[in-house]
């Protein structure tokens, strides 16, 4: 089971698309963005997932100052599109935690969650 905490903006949203694309293969967990990343700090949660309005800062600063930048990756800022080659090799590389503009959640969830599970 992957464990994935959830922080950042329409956190119910990203919920509901990593629980949907996860197949049953995922647990998540909604928590305020500092809680949701000291989870994966403390091996609690596998990964995290954040979205804010721009995709490149408050969806991961606290991430980063946490987990550091090299554990970090935007997949989608504002007025982008996910990739789900980018996506995947971000996971390959380690990244554990994950931001995206709010525009590109239904989107880009899925593809993070099909990554990680790919990968495992």
């Amino acid at each position: 089971m992957i464990r994935i905490a959830i922080g950042g903006l329409r956190k119910e949203l990203i919920q509901k698309a990593a629980n949907e694309a996860g197949q049953g293969q995922v647990e998540t967990i909604i928590s305020s963005d500092f809680e949701a990343v000291k989870m994966v700090k403390a091996g609690k949660a596998d990964y995290y997932l954040g979205a804010c309005n721009s995709g490149g800062g408050a969806a991961l600063s606290v991430a980063i100052g946490i987990l550091g930048y090299a554990n970090c990756s935007t997949v989608a800022k504002a007025g982008g599109r996910p990739k789900q080659s980018e996506i995947e090799k971000r996971v390959q590389e380690g990244k554990v935690a994950f931001g995206m503009s709010v525009e590109t959640i239904e989107e880009a969830v899925p593809m993070i969650v099909e990554s990680i599970l790919k990968a495992k």
